[in-house]
This record gives C-alpha cells, sequence and structure tokens, in this order.
C-alpha cells in the first residue's frame, strides 16, 4: 500500500461522496426518528430507558446525539452520518483486500460497498445495521493487523482494538455479539504458518533433524503464546466497552430497564419464530433483496465457481465467507428479515463481488487480451461502479435539487407501507405553527419522528405506542402512561390510523382501533381534547380550552 493508493483511494472516495450528496435530503423514518428523538433527549439531560423507553442498547441514540452536538438538529446532519462512516469502511475493504490478494481487489470493494450501501432506500440508511459496519469493518482489519506484528507489543494494541470494536457492535443490538468469531478467525488466519520458519531445507543429518524438530517446536509455542495474549488483549477491549458501558447506564439508575429491554426484545423476535410468518417475512425479503444486490449476489456466486486459485484463496479468503455466514445469521437471528438487517452481510459480499471482477480481468488478459488493456478494464468498471451509484440516488431527488418540486412533493415520493414521509413533514409543519418549541407532545402510534421534526418533547417516556399494546411489555406501564398524562397535558396528541404491525405489537389492529381497549387513554383523551383536523393518517386532537 503505497501514499499513491491512497492518494487514489482518497480521490475516488471524494466522487463517490459527491454523488452520494443528495441522500442528504431524505426524510426520517420510523427508526430514525425514534433515535433522533432519544438522542434529542440526551443533549438535554435525559436518561435513556428511564426518562425515555427504547428495547434497543443505546449505541445509536448516543451517536445521532453526537451527530446533533456537532452538525446541528437538521435531518441532513442525522443523514451525514452514512457519508462520514462510508468512507472509512471503504478504507477498511481497500486495506483487506489489497492485503489478502491485490491492490485491485481492494480498489474494487471500496467502491462496491458504497455503490450498493448508497442506493439503499431512506428505510435503511442511518440504521443500527448499517452504522455498526464501521466498528466491524475496523475490528476486522485490527485484527488481521495484530497477527501481522504478532511479534511486536503493536500486535497487542491492535488485538485490543480488534476486541474495541466488537464491544462497541454489542452495543448497537445484542444479536451482533456474534461477530466476535470474525476476529478471531481473523487473526488465526493472518498468522504465518508456524513451521514456516523450519520448512527451509536444512542439511541431512541426525543433528539436523533433531536441530529441525527443535526449531519446530520452539515456533509453535511461540506462536501459541502469541495467541494467547493477542486473545487476552482481544478480551479486555471488548470487556472494557461493554462493561463500562454497563457500569455507565448503572450509574445513571438505568440498568434494571437494560435489562428488561433485552429481555422484551427477545420476545419480540421470538413472534416471528415460527414457520409460517418467517417464511411469508423472508420471502418478501428476499425478493426486495434481489432488486438491490441482484448483481452482488451474481459475483458472489462467481467468485465460488471459479474455485480456488493458488494462494489467492488462502486462509483470509475462509474467514470473508465466514463473515458474510455471520452476517446471515445476525439477519436470521432477529426472524424479521427488514431490509436493514441484511447490511452486515455487504462488506464481506463487496470483497467477495471485488475478487471475482478481479479474476475475470485477468482471465481476459490470459486469453488474448493485452496486459496493458487491464487498466482501462479497471477504470471502466470503477465507473460502471460509480453509474450504479448514481443512478440509484440522482433521479429521485433531481426534480427537488432543481426547484422543480418543493419539499412536500419530495417527500411524498418515500413511502413504506403506510407510512409517508409528507405526511410527517406536514403534521410537524402544523404543529410548528401552533405550539411553542419545546413544548410537549402525545402520539399514539409509532411516528417518532414527528417529534424530532416539530421539535416537541415526548409528553411520556414513551414515544411508541407498542411497550403499550404488546402483552410482552409490564402491564403496569399502561397505567403509570395515563398518569404521566394527567399530571401535565399537552397542547395537541396524534392519533394513527392503518399502521397494522402485527410483527411489533403481536395484535393485527391499527392505533386508532386499539386506542379504544385502552380504557384509561381514550378516556383522557376524550375527557380532555376535541379533534380538530386530519392530516393523512394521522388524528390531530387538541386540547379543550374550558
Amino acid at each position: 500500500m503505497t501514499r499513491r493508493d491512497w492518494l487514489l483511494f482518497g480521490g475516488l472516495m471524494l466522487v463517490i461522496t459527491v454523488i452520494a450528496l443528495p441522500t442528504l435530503t431524505y426524510p426520517l423514518g420510523r427508526d430514525q426518528g425514534e433515535f433522533a428523538t432519544i438522542g434529542r433527549g440526551l443533549l438535554h439531560g435525559k436518561i435513556p430507558y428511564i426518562d425515555l423507553w427504547n428495547p434497543k442498547p443505546p449505541a445509536v441514540f448516543y451517536l445521532y446525539a453526537l451527530a446533533m452536538q456537532l452538525l446541528g438538529s437538521s435531518t441532513a446532519a442525522l443523514r451525514a452520518l452514512d457519508l462520514l462512516a462510508v468512507p472509512v469502511i471503504s478504507a477498511a475493504l481497500f486495506w483487506l483486500g489489497s492485503r489478502i490478494a491485490h491492490w485491485r481487489v481492494g480498489l474494487f470493494a471500496a467502491v462496491i460497498f458504497p455503490a450498493f450501501y448508497f442506493t439503499e432506500s431512506f428505510w435503511t440508511l442511518t440504521q443500527n445495521d448499517g452504522l455498526v459496519l464501521l466498528p466491524m469493518a475496523l475490528a476486522v482489519v485490527f485484527a488481521v493487523k495484530a497477527a501481522d506484528e504478532s511479534e511486536s507489543w503493536r500486535g497487542m494494541l491492535w488485538a485490543l482494538g480488534a476486541g474495541v470494536g466488537c464491544g462497541l457492535a454489542v452495543w448497537f443490538k445484542y444479536p451482533f455479539a456474534l461477530f466476535a468469531v470474525v476476529p478471531v478467525v481473523a487473526y488465526v488466519a493472518a498468522q504465518p504458518h508456524p513451521c514456516a520458519a523450519s520448512l527451509s531445507l536444512i542439511p541431512q543429518g541426525g543433528f539436523a533433524r533433531g536441530r529441525d524438530f527443535r526449531n519446530k517446536q520452539t515456533s509453535i509455542w511461540d506462536t501459541a503464546h502469541r495467541a494467547i495474549l493477542a486473545l487476552l488483549a482481544f478480551l479486555a477491549g471488548g470487556l472494557l466497552i461493554v462493561g463500562g458501558g454497563i457500569a455507565v447506564l448503572a450509574g445513571l439508575g438505568a440498568l434494571d430497564e437494560l435489562i428488561l429491554s433485552a429481555q422484551v426484545t427477545a420476545q419480540y423476535t421470538a413472534l416471528t419464530f415460527n414457520p409460517q410468518d418467517f417464511g411469508a417475512l423472508m420471502q418478501m425479503a428476499l425478493g426486495f433483496r434481489w432488486r438491490q444486490w441482484g448483481l452482488l449476489w451474481i459475483l458472489a456466486a462467481v467468485w465460488f465457481l471459479l474455485g480456488r486459485s493458488g494462494e489467492r484463496r488462502g486462509r483470509l479468503w475462509g474467514m470473508i465467507v465466514l463473515w458474510a455466514l455471520i452476517g446471515l445469521a445476525m439477519m436470521l437471528v432477529q426472524a424479521k428479515g427488514y431490509d436493514y438487517h441484511w447490511l452486515p452481510m455487504l462488506p464481506p459480499l463487496a470483497l467477495m463481488g471485488a475478487d471475482t471482477l478481479d479474476r475475470l480481468i485477468n482471465l481476459a488478459a490470459q486469453n488474448g487480451l493485452a496486459r496493458r488493456s487491464q487498466i482501462p478494464a479497471t477504470f471502466l468498471t470503477v465507473l460502471l461502479l460509480l453509474v450504479i451509484e448514481g443512478q440509484g440516488i440522482w433521479p429521485r431527488a433531481w426534480h427537488y435539487l432543481t426547484g422543480r418540486e418543493d419539499q412536500i412533493a419530495y417527500y411524498g415520493r418515500f413511502q413504506a407501507g403506510e407510512f409517508v414521509a409528507d405526511e410527517s413533514l406536514a403534521v410537524a409543519t402544523y404543529l410548528r405553527e401552533r405550539v411553542a418549541p419545546g413544548d410537549s407532545l402525545y402520539i399514539w402510534g409509532f411516528r417518532p419522528e414527528v417529534y424530532y421534526l416539530s421539535g416537541l418533547n415526548p409528553a411520556t417516556r414513551f414515544i411508541f405506542q407498542f411497550p403499550l399494546v404488546a402483552p410482552w411489555y409490564p402491564t403496569e406501564w399502561r397505567q403509570e402512561n395515563v398518569e404521566v398524562l394527567w399530571a401535565a397535558l399537552p397542547p395537541y396528541v396524534l392519533v394513527l390510523q392503518v399502521d397494522y404491525m402485527p410483527w411489533v405489537t403481536g395484535r393485527n389492529e391499527d392505533s386508532h382501533t386499539l386506542l379504544q381497549e385502552y380504557n384509561e387513554l381514550n378516556d383522557w383523551l376524550i375527557f380532555n381534547y376535541e379533534r380538530e383536523a386530519q392530516i393523512g393518517n394521522f388524528f390531530v386532537w387538541k386540547r379543550k380550552t374550558s
């Protein structure tokens, strides 16, 4: 890896980032809305789980809070997280591809990843499963570096860094603990053969053979000793982050709620752990994944068909395959198949696809294509990947960027089920015109992005309805929620309709219907509020003046 290689990479990342800039205009989905609402609360002194409840680990909330602190409270500031993370992930893939195979493999991987990442939907970008790829990719790089420098004290620091990366991954989602296997295997795979030092030709004779045997024993012992130290450093890094996070939450008094969040997450996951629901979700997910990743899957399939090619398919490639399988396992164990659950598979698939493209260019050169034509072939391949990225981003945003449509019309292009982003923007605008910033709001449904867009604070710690609906949550929360609302009436209440989410709530009814079963909340609403308007699927209730 020369300075020229990294200059080439830097220029390429600049082009890729410019192509991806329209993603800054994407609206927030439900999940991004909850991350943003909790992140803003953290900046205002709120305690996660205690003041703002959520079933996910807290890393993404603090990451969103950091983005707001550094870049401001706009939607674009949050979407910039992808633009900041992707170049670093691509740099990790560039280094890994160059280390495992050839600089061109690293180059292709560094372009394949953003080409398929940035062309994901607004729903999938800036998600837990995408942002976590940063510590994951770095953990693999650090593990390989630890093996490369295992004879130096720096190897221990790299192993420590790999453990830190895995520890951070756990704080994004609990199933990501499975990823810890990948850096460990990467370290082992990157190690030279323990007997490599003694494989040189040694003169015949009993003394020589005895010395050879002792050299082998010493080499094996030294390798094992270094591996044990590296493993201890790796575990120390992971425990430092996981244990440190637990200590911080315990100091905030939120540890019990964190444990409860893990318990209810397990029950939520188990909701679709049956053949019928799981099969239906996977069938839908595979159709969408094929539309998004069809070319990438074809390249990965060709990679397997090409088979071994000398050292090009060594032990580190086995680690890459394992990485993809672990990503698949992390998706399957969540039992939902959501679009963003597939993202942990993208880095290893990018490396496999990159190696396929490199080998195809080499095969073409061996079968008559002049070797000097490999440079134009490389350039055209990179150009094609840049076109794929641009084609997946710019057509949707072009009319908005050129002023041919306003933001409401542009947001109307972003839809997922009954969710349409222009409704969120319209409701937030409606509220901002009638309520002072920083006032409270209560939403009965799962639309937390409105809290963030309107600048209003959740009236209770339950920023969405399913902890008050699903049977695996504490029933006393329903009474707690109403008591808080009686103590401080928010100026407005929003009630959602046609938001059918049986895979989240365990119920087939929408929020409007479920409200009729929640007698305490329904009575509170009717007694204190009157319906003022309907905006899309939002029923807007205003507090009575008398």
